[in-house]
């Protein structure tokens, strides 16, 4: 349980920390990509040496591992395209309701136990999200509603799902057994690489400014990433079940999220935060309980 709850603080401390992006106008696309070979310098340390495999093709992940990393550039691309032109929340809810796909693979796929009382918590846990990620809007600042635009979030919704359900299944299948950090790592090489192609492309445009706040920025949110991941699939592997670790997690992260918005930026605590707090607790007693 203990590895699960600090999988869901160190995400939430992800969270905080893309907030001060903003604050100290820190690029992105650099911070991320830094970030990404941060998370294998990371993998290193806990390792004690290079955690790349040297048969590395040869690993049963390995096209997953290539697979991923490639999906976690776009999906970041993606989520950042629907903060511009819809908000952080419509944002958050449809990344947050990624728990779905593989809390229905768990369930219908490979059978694991579920009763009316944990559907009712996966549902509560589903509107927990909304509850927590809403906040009222300036209806003359609404979000466009052009049919094509709503392809950024409906996409960030559908990567996110396949990210999620692509580490329960390779997890499932024993793949990436311990976590294996071999293959964690290799999955942060793969991503860090398509992002350093996505920089060079902005190199040979011209319109590349490299800062060093950029790159302190993705060594702070290296570390945490890095063990984001790892924590994850070793919750998954402590006899909790894809369809109570992607619910918990996820509606976990968003409360942890909300507690650090009110303790560190001061931010105001809605009757929507409180109703989504109550109720993503209630939520979590039903998927851990029954």
């Amino acid at each position: 349980m203990w590895i699960l709850i600090s999988c869901i603080v160190l995400n939430a401390f992800i969270g905080v920390i893309f907030k001060l992006f903003d604050k100290y106008k820190i690029d992105n696309l650099q911070a991320i990509v830094v970030n990404y070979f941060v998370c294998v310098l990371t993998a290193s340390v806990v390792h004690g040496g290079s955690p790349i495999p040297e048969d590395l093709t040869a690993q049963t992940w390995f096209y997953y591992a290539v697979g991923l990393g490639l999906v976690f550039i776009i999906v970041f691309n993606l989520m950042a395209l629907t903060v511009q032109n819809f908000g952080v929340v419509v944002a958050t809810i449809f990344q947050k309701m990624s728990l779905i796909a593989p809390t229905l693979i768990a369930i219908l796929v490979f059978h694991e136990p579920s009763s009316w009382i944990k559907w009712v918590g996966i549902l509560s846990s589903i509107l927990a999200i909304i509850l927590l990620s809403y906040q009222k809007t300036d209806r003359d600042a609404a979000p466009s509603e052009q049919g094509i635009l709503w392809l950024f979030p409906l996409l960030t919704f559908l990567g996110s799902c396949l990210i999620d359900s692509t580490l329960y299944l390779i997890e499932k299948n024993n793949m990436a057994e311990n976590g294996d950090i071999g293959f964690v790592a290799s999955l942060f090489l793969f991503a860090g690489l398509n992002g350093l192609v996505l920089i060079v492309i902005q190199a040979i445009r011209s319109r590349l400014h490299l800062k060093w706040k950029n790159i302190i920025a993705g060594i702070a949110l290296g570390i945490p990433n890095f063990f984001s991941i790892y924590l994850l699939l070793l919750s998954l592997q402590q006899g909790w079940g894809g369809s109570t670790v992607f619910p918990v997690n996820n509606v976990g992260v968003l409360v942890m999220a909300g507690v650090f918005g009110v303790l560190i930026f001061k931010e105001r605590l809605t009757k929507y935060k409180v109703a989504g707090f109550v109720l993503a607790i209630v939520s979590i007693l039903l998927i851990t309980c029954f």
